[in-house]
């Protein structure tokens, strides 16, 4: 063990430091002097063992034993093309989630994986990611699976395996990742109800409330009588979220509750106009603070029948217009659209579907369909997607509700109103400001268009964007740059 003091290391070390190459230092071990004859640079060596002892002496040693980490897992699929690893890794920087899951969509679909010195998922978007992944309320796109072995390793699950034969039952319930054990519970819903149940009602009332609540709300998918009697017991859930899931679950298979007088006094106070179901018009603000606050707890069911009606014919009755105009204290809109989604099973939403695709089209609020968007098929949501890009939108909205790519070529793209809405403000920028468009509304509309185009379509995308002045090194291009140069991996 060599022995060095404080005040040895930082004497010799200051002498260093004003010293030329090959002038050795007083009272310093020969063991590190041996050490640093050997290298070309013997003032440099010393200074880089010194240090290191400097640095040892500094540091405590921890207050309690270290912790072993595990490697990282390893994704099944091979990695990125080393030449498209630096762009990937500032397309995957971005800071806006849908953004960062479509670019790992589009290169899991080209047969890839990215390595971790591209892409780790940063602690804050943890709780996006996975969990109850309340992610897909607000855009279309779903973190490929591969990827939830990563988010567990950064979320400190290190002790947890994923069973290779992927099947999840009573006996492994605790070696899955929280996220990763909901996707197999929804699967397992398609495929096995009743066994998805019976896992369900074991494991639930163990966690804490905001899990419990994720694992009920899984019973939504398959739901049936079957579910009726654990959805009861959840009635005394010490948990007001818990008890409110369970309430709505019931009432999609009929079990409404019990009615109350709240029905009567809101029938009195609406009234079935040219337009649809609206509050009768008061100036009187107390009074409409009341009727939003009755509309929070009124059975819906009682007061759809006041009007003759079933619920979803009450809530397509509604005067969506009428009461974005007039409330001022809240949406009575959003109230509405929480609770009577909530209530209706799927086959009614998609029973429904077209007119709430009428609704959200003529209010332009995405809100409400995000409220319904992951409960109705792909070729709906599609459709609305389809809808929206006929009107206009630009890409950057057209990006969080569009299911899948546009699988069109340029010529075809080229024509539709969206992008001559993106060529223009191009060139008005082009005109006005010049340079690297890279962020703001412009930036982000491009960002999107990379990732909506197949490979061939970005490639003409990119030559039609240099030609408006786009430089080939602006960070706006840089999806459609990835897009253009990612080639699929070819079986071998």
């Amino acid at each position: 063990m060599l022995n060095l003091d404080k005040r040895l290391i930082d004497d010799v070390y200051a002498r260093l430091m004003i010293s030329n190459d090959g002038l050795m230092a007083d009272n310093l071990p020969q063991e590190l002097n041996t050490i640093a004859l050997s290298t070309p640079h013997t003032t440099l060596a010393q200074i880089a063992l010194l240090s290191q002892f400097d640095e040892m002496m500094i540091n405590q040693a921890p207050n309690s034993p270290l912790t072993h980490t595990p490697p990282l897992p390893i994704l099944n699929k091979p990695a990125l093309p080393s030449h498209l690893q630096r762009l990937a890794r500032q397309v995957l920087a971005h800071n806006q989630l849908v953004y960062v899951v479509r670019t790992l969509m589009m290169i899991d679909e080209r047969g890839y994986s990215v390595p971790p010195t591209v892409w780790l998922p940063p602690k804050f978007m943890l709780s996006k990611l996975d969990g109850n992944q309340n992610y897909h309320e607000y855009f279309e796109g779903e973190l490929p699976s591969d990827y939830l072995s990563w988010c567990a390793w950064v979320d400190g699950y290190h002790n947890q395996v994923v069973p290779d034969d992927e099947i999840l039952t009573a006996d492994n319930w605790e070696q899955w990742y929280p996220s990763s054990r909901l996707r197999l519970l929804k699967e397992l819903r398609r495929t096995n109800p009743k066994f998805a149940l019976d896992l369900i009602a074991q494991f639930a009332p163990k966690e804490p409330a905001e899990k419990r609540l994720d694992l009920v709300a899984v019973l939504a998918v398959g739901l049936s009588d079957d579910d009726k009697e654990f959805l009861e017991s959840l009635l005394k859930d010490r948990s007001q979220k818990v008890k409110d899931e369970a309430k709505r679950l019931l009432a999609r298979l009929g079990v409404y509750g019990e009615q109350d007088g709240l029905a009567d006094e809101l029938f009195d106070e609406l009234e079935f106009g040219a337009s649809g179901i609206a509050f009768k018009s008061t100036k009187n603000n107390k009074q409409r603070e009341t009727r939003y606050d009755n509309l929070q707890k009124v059975n819906l069911f009682d007061l759809a029948k006041k009007f003759n009606l079933s619920l979803k014919e009450f809530f397509l009755a509604w005067d969506f217009h009428h009461h974005t105009k007039h409330h001022i204290y809240g949406s009575y809109n959003q109230v509405l659209s929480e609770r009577v989604i909530g209530l209706l099973s799927d086959d009614e939403l998609e029973d429904i579907a077209d007119d709430l695709i009428k609704i959200v089209l003529k209010e332009n609020h995405l809100y409400y369909w995000g409220l319904v968007r992951a409960r109705l098929p792909l070729s709906i949501r599609q459709e609305f997607a389809h809808k929206n890009f006929l009107k206009g939108k630009n890409f950057a909205y057209l990006i969080g509700i569009s299911p899948d790519t546009f699988d069109m070529g340029f010529k075809a793209l080229q024509v539709t109103t969206s992008y001559k809405k993106l060529a223009h403000n191009i060139k008005q920028w082009q005109e006005k400001d010049g340079g690297y468009i890279n962020t703001g509304s412009l930036g982000e509309q491009i960002l999107a268009l990379g990732l909506m185009v197949n490979q061939s379509t970005a490639k003409d995308c990119l030559n039609a964007l240099y030609e408006l002045g786009v430089d080939k090194t602006d960070p706006a291009l840089q999806t459609l740059t990835l897009n253009a140069l990612l080639e699929p991996l070819k079986s071998p």
